[in-house]
């Protein structure tokens, strides 16, 4: 089994809540995680509402179910049974103590309307996404570099801390897992026609069931056609009129199927950095698919120069920066709040971390090269952030880390991500 980042934080969590909920879409490997965990020290008894027969007993009578079933357990898939939750909320409360739950949904249960009992204060709450690059390549996570980018105060100083780090990942290694993606079982396969096997049946499940487990869809080919809108859209501010025009879909119901698929980890959403805290919550947000390779798929281009062809590969790089940005940022020893920047007149910087009133930027180019041109965003949030902002990276794919300017650096993705060193496997 590939080591999990995220383990060690849910284990430390069973020590201390009560319940761990563990989120993601599906097939990125929550049941494998929850079995490992289940069969390491905290020994507890595996169920999963996948099977009927314990469905049938948590819908017709989830008291009788968590009487019945004492922890500590394992209740995989909890959100096919709503009312499950109020009933683990209430066995809780009579006899408290840790680790007595670790759930797993497939759909955030806490963000749909169906669950009226909240599990605030009982909870420890961590999502399970597709394998970052470090899991497949059985490394540490790269929470020193994310770090030292929030704690430098010079390209040079930033530059010096990761020339210490050894990779032999190459431009090719990149584009592939870009239009593979990462979850686990097409990342494993070793053929194009495999993966989009598995992308089509993945596909139709999701459509077929697993949306109608939630809500009922009325027309299920139009919340496809916009599932595949939304993977066109990767990486571009979200921009509902202009979708409810194209798909002909009224604007009430267009809000509900985005929420919908945000609720199921298929898109979610990047906040614009403001300085006043309250205009973050209503402007406009940028939206980013939740795995490069379903998007691709669903796009129906399948190779880097396809992607050239359309003008989607630098949206497409952005958006597994973004996702190895994400995955990387529970790690951290002390947190940092992701998102992005523009002003009203140009200025861009893909992505801004905030920790306290330190920021950084991240800034992804596509390319091999990067030239005057591709500083300017950089430089114009170096300037309207003059004070908090520290430094930002340019990250591109080249082989050469450089400072084309004091508070720029430039680096390649293989160093910024690819560095830290290996981890030990875990147990199969």
């Amino acid at each position: 089994m590939i080591k999990r980042h995220v383990e060690r934080l849910i284990t430390g969590a069973l020590r201390e809540f009560p319940v761990v909920l563990l989120i993601g879409a599906r097939q990125v490997g929550k049941t494998t995680l929850a079995r490992a965990i289940s069969s390491g020290p905290w020994k507890a008894e595996y169920y999963t509402l996948d099977d009927r027969s314990i469905l049938d007993a948590a819908l017709s009578d989830p008291d009788g179910f968590m009487r019945g079933n004492p922890p500590p357990m394992v209740i995989d898939e909890v959100q096919r049974a709503p009312d499950l939750m109020r009933a683990v909320k209430l066995a809780v409360d009579r006899n408290r103590k840790p680790g007595m739950y670790l759930l797993t949904g497939s759909a955030n249960p806490l963000r749909l309307r169906s669950v009226s009992e909240s599990l605030a204060g009982r909870v420890a709450i961590f999502r399970l996404d597709t394998f970052s690059w470090a899991e497949i390549e059985e490394r540490k996570a790269p929470t020193s570099v994310i770090d030292a980018l929030l704690e430098c105060d010079s390209a040079a100083e930033l530059l010096s801390r990761l020339q210490r780090k050894e990779v032999s990942a190459r431009r090719e290694d990149i584009e592939r897992l870009v239009l593979s993606g990462c979850y686990p079982d097409p990342e494993r396969m070793k053929t194009r026609a495999a993966r989009d096997s598995w992308f089509n049946s993945y596909r139709q499940t999701y459509l077929e069931r697993d949306v109608k487990d939630i809500t009922s869809i009325a027309d299920l080919p139009l919340f496809g056609r916009l599932l595949r809108v939304m993977a066109l859209r990767t990486g571009n501010l979200l921009n509902l009129m202009d979708i409810s025009r194209e798909l002909g879909i009224p604007y009430t119901t267009l809000r509900r199927y985005v929420g919908l698929l945000e609720t199921t980890f298929q898109v979610e959403f990047l906040m614009p950095y403001y300085a006043n805290i309250g205009k973050r919550l209503v402007k406009t947000p940028k939206v980013y698919f939740n795995d490069t390779g379903m998007a691709c798929h669903l796009a129906g281009l399948t190779g880097w120069t396809a992607l050239e062809n359309a003008g989607l590969s630098g949206r497409m790089l952005e958006t597994w920066v973004w996702g190895e940005i994400r995955k990387t940022l529970p790690l951290l020893d002390a947190p940092a709040e992701p998102m992005f920047w523009r002003e009203q007149h140009g200025g861009e910087v893909d992505f801004v971390l905030e920790r306290g009133t330190r920021l950084a930027g991240v800034e992804v180019k596509s390319s091999g090269s990067v030239t005057s041109t591709d500083l300017k965003g950089s430089e114009s949030f170096l300037r309207a952030m003059k004070g908090r902002a520290g430094i930002t990276v340019v990250l591109y794919q080249g082989e050469r880390a450089f400072a084309p300017r004091e508070l720029i650096a430039v680096v390649p993705l293989s160093l910024f991500f690819g560095a830290e060193g290996r981890v030990p496997r875990s147990r199969s």
